[in-house]
């Protein structure tokens, strides 16, 4: 094993934005004291030096030690850091623990679809990209699923917002756009679940539409008079005051120049009748876009972060 470049300040390990990805960067230690740091997924890892320069990391101006266990890595579009964790201290990067194949004498979830809906509360989904996915098709591995745009995302109940699997979706079931509960509903045309076995084992709910609808449209199995608005000019400008993030979603050379993708805001609301508005936006990562609802404390405060099709 090479020497560590600053015995001290070890950063060997995986390191990952949330330790729960599917992806993250390895970075273990080379000759001549220097660290090689690799963009690592399910495929496997960047061969060293190829992602980013061999580099000691402690007084390099791409990384920033913000502790022991948190470093941030320049980003190539601002002049902002992404910030990463450290999840393990062996950089081993384990294929096998990405895509798991589970053996057929192991339990498996059920994710079949509950013929019973769940009144308890209203469901929110929201519609985004068709999706191909091998994580794992009717639980064979060879076998490509169809991920359909529509997915149900969380179910509020009064003041209270929880993230939901949404299995007691069904055909033929209404859904209104959340900014216009006067309209008429469109209907739920498919619906269709898999297990998938990306990072923990979860089941994944989905379905198409009657009618196709714009790319991030909030919807509910209720209409929601009152509750949902469409952000004004000024609510826009106030969040993007306060949200300054932009990601460059997939991976790409150093050579190639790509635009990175900010949040978009969606919807304004005020659930818990406090005062405090409630923010409704994307919230886009590398390989994915999540939902991300805040309150507006003069900061913003997460309440919700969803990304159903973040593993798939």
């Amino acid at each position: 094993m090479a020497a560590y470049a600053n015995p001290e300040n070890d950063h060997t390990g995986l390191w990952k934005i949330n330790c729960n990805d599917g992806f993250g960067v390895q970075i273990r230690p080379i000759d001549n004291k220097l660290y090689s740091i690799s963009f690592c997924g399910p495929g496997g890892c960047f061969e060293p030096g190829t992602w980013e320069p061999n580099s000691s990391i402690d007084g390099d101006p791409t990384y920033k030690i913000l502790s022991p266990t948190q470093i941030g890595i320049a980003r190539k579009d601002t002049n902002d850091y992404f910030i990463y964790s450290k999840c393990a201290s062996d950089p081993t990067w384990h294929l096998a623990k990405q895509t798991p194949a589970k053996p057929d004498s192991e339990e498996q979830l059920d994710c079949s679809l509950q013929s019973n809906h769940d009144k308890s509360g209203v469901l929110i989904a929201w519609v985004t990209d068709y999706r191909e996915t091998s994580q794992f098709g009717s639980g064979i591995s060879e076998k490509t699923t169809t991920v359909e745009p529509f997915r149900p995302m969380l179910i509020l109940s009064g003041s209270s917002l929880k993230e939901t699997s949404g299995a007691e979706i069904f055909k033929n079931q209404s859904f209104w756009p959340v900014l216009s509960p006067d309209s008429l509903p469109v209907k739920l045309n498919s619906v269709g679940s898999f297990l998938d076995h990306m990072n923990t084992d979860h089941c994944v709910y989905f379905g198409t539409l009657t009618i196709d609808m714009p790319k991030w449209t909030l919807l509910s199995n209720k209409p929601l008079p009152g509750v949902f608005h469409t952000p004004t000019p000024a609510q826009s400008k106030e969040f993007y005051q306060l949200n300054t993030s932009c990601v460059q979603q997939g991976d790409y050379p150093d050579t190639q120049n790509h635009p990175c993708t900010r949040p978009k805001l969606l919807a304004i609301s005020d659930i818990n009748k406090n005062g405090k508005l409630e923010f409704w936006a994307t919230e886009p990562y590398i390989w994915d876009t999540g939902l991300t609802v805040w309150e507006n404390t003069g900061s913003l405060i997460p309440i919700l972060q969803l990304c159903s099709g973040c593993s798939d």
